[in-house]
């Protein structure tokens, strides 16, 4: 049983920030178009995919006080946030912010993808890639919307830019927590990290506060950091 669940709020934030960040490719060039060309990129992802998923130690640190710090996590027994998320949640979730709002969670989330992780997240030519999301998770409701690659090849580690030279930009997450909305600013730099069964992770680094429903005047030195670890389980 699948359970899909489509997230409205953030749309017009997402937007926006589309529209001030201007047009261009996404992180990682295309693929080719002709079926030896592409399999042969497929090999080579799958070879780097190793060394391209290995964590930095301050985004293995900021994901274990992720997974430290979020209530379900905190009961004294050997089980994570993760390891308890609903075998029908495509993706298990767990997120932590620093900075102008401290906070953390974890759940489940559900996505429209109809084949299994693995096919997910397998190489091939470049594809729009939209990362699993958070809704209303914590004390302080977490929400993360519409994370993308723009130019998703395969496994491996991708710097993501809000501006490129052609195609479309990629999506750095925007982030409403304890109602205050954080998005892409300047400075702000965005790492995610795909792995071949599906899970990955994200570092969000200086994302600034921006105007949202619940407030009209953001403080403009307001910053925040944001670590993001999933899992994809197939149903």
């Amino acid at each position: 049983m699948k359970q899909r669940i489509v997230l409205f709020l953030l749309l017009w934030v997402v937007a926006a920030g589309v529209a001030c960040g201007g047009t261009g490719a996404g992180s990682t060039p295309a693929g080719s178009t002709t079926a030896d060309t592409n399999q042969t990129n497929s090999d080579a992802a799958e070879d780097t995919a190793a060394e391209l998923t290995e964590l930095t130690t301050e985004e293995d640190a900021a994901i274990a006080t992720a997974l430290a710090t979020t209530p379900e996590s905190a009961s004294g027994d050997d089980s994570t946030a993760l390891d308890d998320c609903e075998e029908y949640f495509r993706f298990c979730v767990a997120g932590v912010l620093n900075g102008a709002v401290e906070s953390a969670g974890a759940g489940g989330m559900g996505a429209n993808i109809d084949t299994t992780c693995a096919v997910w997240a397998a190489p091939g030519e470049a594809r729009v890639l939209d990362l699993p999301m958070m809704q209303n998770v914590g004390d302080d409701a977490i929400t993360v919307a519409l994370t993308r690659i723009a130019a998703y090849t395969g496994p491996g580690r991708y710097e993501l830019q809000a501006v490129a030279t052609s195609g479309i930009p990629d999506m750095f997450p925007a982030i409403v927590a304890a109602g205050r909305t954080f998005n892409n600013g300047d400075g702000s730099t965005a790492v995610v990290t795909v792995n071949a069964d599906g899970s990955g992770t994200l570092e969000a680094v200086d994302l600034v506060e921006i105007a949202s429903f619940q407030v009209s005047n953001p403080d403009p030195s307001a910053r925040v950091d944001f670590a993001m670890q999933w899992t994809c389980q197939d149903s």
